[in-house]
């Protein structure tokens, strides 16, 4: 299609009362026209300072759906509107449109693809308007996608799509510009990767020209998965890629541990391996955090006997004394053509295994009532080693004793209850901390019975 000159003088002395509104709105580039219904909306870039809006509108059905309305500035009643469309034959708008007018606007509807004018007037004032319709139907493209690489980073893909241009036609001859007759609006499009069916990479490019984009999944996963590639355009339209199976050489190495609140020594920890397409396996026991630096495999700071544990899944490790400890493992696979290797461990990762250290805590009053409440003297304690302790009276006889922390004194004497009144103890305890900790505890506590 070509517009003359002769129609381009026209089109500018019909138009110039338009700018000058535009100019007073301080906004010149709104048109009279409008397009709710659009799903996008741009202006043209004429080499002209007169520009028109450009409106594309979602075709699902392919029945065209383009649609304007025209309206005055001012939004006074009284109107005439007279709609014509550009005819590619004669080179001019010489096609007459009908609308559905009301005294303040005038519509559009069931529009195909096209340059759209609307002059109005209401017998004093007149403007007129101008504005490029385009349908968007679904596209029969499918994404171009393919898988570039592997290495233990994980997988590279590429893809691309062709998008639908739609193209309209610049109205000044003058224009500098290569095609000085057509200019393309570009589109948006989402592109998203996923791996069975879980998206692993979304890329929404704004004004998207077709070239190929690079995508990539970090994730380590086992056996081969399914890739697709899925294109959205600003319609919602999807359009989806071949499927591509792939493996990755990537290794992901992690484990827990439980109790994960770790307890009072010694206390046994089961781990639980997580580690994903690994073949190898390297585990470290450490005793406290500084021992455990970037890169530090050295069997000297092992709890182990032999080091390491090369099992997939260790067996439970029993802490015998309280302290902060961390695990350090190392994951390894050889099937790629390099050996990918990846590290987990308690430092940076997550909390440490924490083992109690020892305590004993004597308390001063006991109600032994039968009421289920405080009916027993108990040294509260953890993580000891060795534990003794003696109750004697007022009088220095010994009423009771006991080795085991979990037990207690009952408040009786030879199967009867005890006098009320005050009681003296005498505890002994070692702590299993790996440098001795000893507790000798003296004093007196009250014996009350309600």
């Amino acid at each position: 299609m070509k517009i003359k000159s002769g129609l381009i003088n026209s089109i500018t002395f019909f138009r110039f009362s338009l700018l000058v509104i535009f100019a007073l709105l301080s906004n010149p580039i709104f048109s009279q026209i409008t397009a709710l219904n659009s799903s996008h909306k741009s202006i043209t870039q004429y080499s002209s300072s007169l520009q028109d809006s450009v409106y594309v509108f979602c075709d699902n059905i392919g029945s065209y759906v383009g649609e304007l309305k025209a309206t005055p500035n001012d939004g006074t009643s009284g109107w005439i509107f007279t709609w014509t469309a550009w005819d590619e034959s004669t080179d001019s708008f010489s096609i007459s449109i009908t609308s559905v007018d009301t005294p303040t606007e005038s519509i559009l509807t069931n529009l195909p693809d096209g340059l759209y004018r609307v002059e109005a007037t209401n017998g004093v004032d007149s403007f007129n308007d101008q504005a490029w319709v385009f349908n968007r139907v679904k596209s029969i493209q499918k994404p171009v996608f393919s898988r570039e690489k592997l290495n233990c980073s994980g997988v590279f893909f590429s893809a691309s799509f062709v998008p639908e241009l739609f193209k309209y036609f610049n109205i000044d001859f003058s224009s500098p510009i290569s095609n000085p007759n057509e200019i393309e609006i570009s589109s948006d499009y989402v592109f998203e990767l996923t791996r069975e069916r879980n998206v692993v990479q979304r890329l929404p490019i704004q004004n998207y020209n077709g070239v190929s984009e690079s995508f990539f999944d970090g994730d380590a996963f086992e056996d081969e998965n399914d890739y697709i590639m899925t294109v959205t355009d600003e319609c919602g339209n999807k359009y989806l890629s071949d499927t591509i199976s792939s493996e990755t050489y990537k290794v992901s190495a992690e484990f827990s541990f439980k109790p994960a609140e770790g307890g009072e020594a010694p206390v046994k920890i089961e781990f639980e391996n997580k580690s994903v397409n690994t073949e190898d396996f390297e585990w470290f026991i450490y005793r406290d955090f500084d021992r455990i630096a970037d890169g530090a495999t050295s069997v000297e700071d092992s709890l182990l006997v032999d080091g390491i544990i090369t099992d997939e899944d260790p067996l439970p490790y029993t802490y015998m004394h309280p302290g902060n400890y961390f695990m350090k493992l190392i994951v390894s696979s050889d099937k790629g053509p390099e050996t990918c290797t990846d590290e987990f461990y308690l430092k940076t990762e997550g909390t440490p295994i924490v083992v109690d250290t020892s305590l004993v805590e004597v308390p001063n009053v006991f109600t032994p009532n039968g009421d289920g409440r405080n009916d027993v003297f108990r040294v509260k304690s953890q993580s000891l080693k060795s534990f003794s302790a003696t109750i004697v009276n007022r009088w220095g006889r010994v009423v009771y004793s006991w080795r085991n922390p979990n037990e207690g004194w009952n408040g009786k004497i030879n199967g009867k209850w005890a006098t009320p009144g005050t009681y003296f103890y005498v505890i002994t305890a070692t702590g299993r901390e790996e440098q001795k900790k000893k507790y000798t505890k003296k004093g007196s506590f009250m014996l009350i019975r309600k």
